[in-house]
Order: C-alpha cells, then structure tokens, then sequence
C-alpha cells in the first residue's frame, strides 16, 4: 500500500524543519513508521494473551465481558517511547469507541480493497497536519478461536455468547466474519513535537 503523505503538510512542515538541528520530515515518518510497528506489535501481543488467557480460565462467554471491560484499560496501560495515542478502528464496529475518524476510514477502505484484490497490507505512515503523523496497520481474522465470538451467529458464535454480545453491545456489527477477513487497524497518532524531542534525545 503506497504511503499516504499530505503534499501540503510536507512543504509546511519542510521548511519549518530545515531550522537548526530539527529533524527532516523523512525521519520523523521513518520513526513514526518504526515505533507504530513496535507499539500495534506489543498491543497486540498483550491483548491477545489476556484474552486467551481469559477464554482459558471461564471460557469464551466470559471474555466477551473481559473485553468490554479490560481491552481499553489494558491498552491504555501500556507505556512506549516515544509516547503516542493508541487505538483500534474498524468498518464493522463492536465497541462504539472503535469508530473510524474520516481518516482511519479511507485507510480501512484501502486495506478492504487490497485484501480483495490480494494486494499490499503494509502499513501506512501519513502526515495529518504539521502537529500529528498517523501510523496504521491492519487487524486480520487469522486465528479460529476469533470466530468464537466473530464467526457465524450459532454455528460458530454459541447462543450464550451470542446473548452475552447482545447485552453488552446491543448496536455490534462485528459477526459473521470468516478467517482471513479485515477485523480492523492498529491506529497509532505521534506528535510531531515528540518526535522532534525524541530524535533529538537519542542523536
């Protein structure tokens, strides 16, 4: 997937950075790119474990509440360098707090068209504005113990479960999914200034 970049923000933000010892524009994204790869990598690592840890210990009903519950404090919990905002989006929400911004949208689009099309799901590095640089890597259904609370409604989702979702996220439009299928995106915003800082820190 070609990499999202603002022509605009690139001119402004150019010539802003060309003073002193302030990094180009090529190694904030470069950073933005590295670090968005470690943060979704250990958000994902850390999510996913609790979660099979939970469905081990009470079962798959009760990790539908561990995660209305724990998922968001859980990634709220973690500490990275440099600091960034971390969160999940999907096109096909459970948890209304993962709605899409306008941009987080466009870039699940591409995935979805990529995905069908068998092209590239790399992730993306795009510069927001002169203030905020965007990472973004998508969430694929690769595992069948997903579709215990993602799959097919009674076949593959049990009733118990399936009521548990009802009562818990009465507006989901996460079912019915299969193996393989777009879940969602890591999405993970940088300040442009902590970045700077961070560059310069580590030089």
């Amino acid at each position: 997937m070609r990499l999202l970049i603002i022509p605009f923000v690139l001119i402004v933000m150019g010539c802003t950075n060309n003073k002193g010892n302030d990094p180009s524009i090529d190694e904030l994204t470069a950073l933005a790119r590295t670090s968005g790869d470690e943060i979704s990598t250990l958000a994902q690592k850390t999510l996913g474990g609790q979660l099979k840890q939970a469905i081990s210990e009470q079962g798959v009903t009760y990790a539908v509440e561990f995660c209305n519950v724990a998922a968001l404090p859980i990634l709220d919990s973690l500490e990275f360098a440099p600091n960034a905002i971390l969160k999940r989006a999907s096109l096909r929400v459970r948890n209304e707090k993962d709605e899409p911004t306008k941009v987080e949208r466009v870039i699940l689009e591409q995935y979805a068209q990529s995905l069908e099309s068998g092209g590239d799901l790399s992730p993306v590095v795009e510069v927001l504005n002169e203030r905020e640089i965007l990472y973004a890597k998508p969430i694929l259904l690769d595992s069948p113990v997903c579709l215990n609370c993602h799959g097919q409604a009674v076949s593959q989702v049990a009733p118990e479960t399936l009521k548990s979702i009802q009562q818990l996220y009465p507006n989901d439009n996460a079912l019915n999914h299969k193996m393989g299928d777009l879940r969602g995106i890591w999405s993970v915003t940088f300040d442009v200034a902590e970045l700077t800082n961070y560059l310069k820190n580590i030089k």
